[in-house]
């Protein structure tokens, strides 16, 4: 099982570690936005397969899907919010937490659909 679960997961912390890396705020924003509306095309139309494609099932790339979404909506509410803040690791602590419930609540509620 966590073989199958560690890709995405790894790729979901990388794309979110980029994103709050990023020190251009308009650019890391915009980034994440495509990367959120890439991300809901690949579940929307996970949801629809009933055989593998390229080797995954329906669930694991509906999986990979949600870990992206997770990870490009935090990384695009933190560049959202990050003046707001009076240290930037306070914000990058904050939205660690956030992508954290993020990936937790949409695996939840978009996983039993499959």
């Amino acid at each position: 099982m966590i073989a199958t679960v560690l890709p995405t997961a790894i790729v979901s912390a990388l794309v979110f570690g980029g994103l709050c890396l990023m020190s251009d705020r308009p650019g890391g924003a915009l980034i994440a936005q495509i990367g959120t509306a890439i991300a809901a095309v690949i579940v929307l139309g996970s949801l629809n397969l009933t055989e593998p494609v390229w080797g995954m099932t329906p669930l694991a790339i509906t999986g990979f899907g949600i870990g992206l979404f997770a990870a490009a909506l935090a990384g695009m509410f933190y560049h959202l919010y990050l003046g707001r803040f009076t240290s930037v690791w306070n914000a990058r602590g904050l939205f660690s937490g956030i992508y954290l419930l993020f990936s937790a609540v949409l695996g939840i509620v978009l996983l039993p659909l499959i």
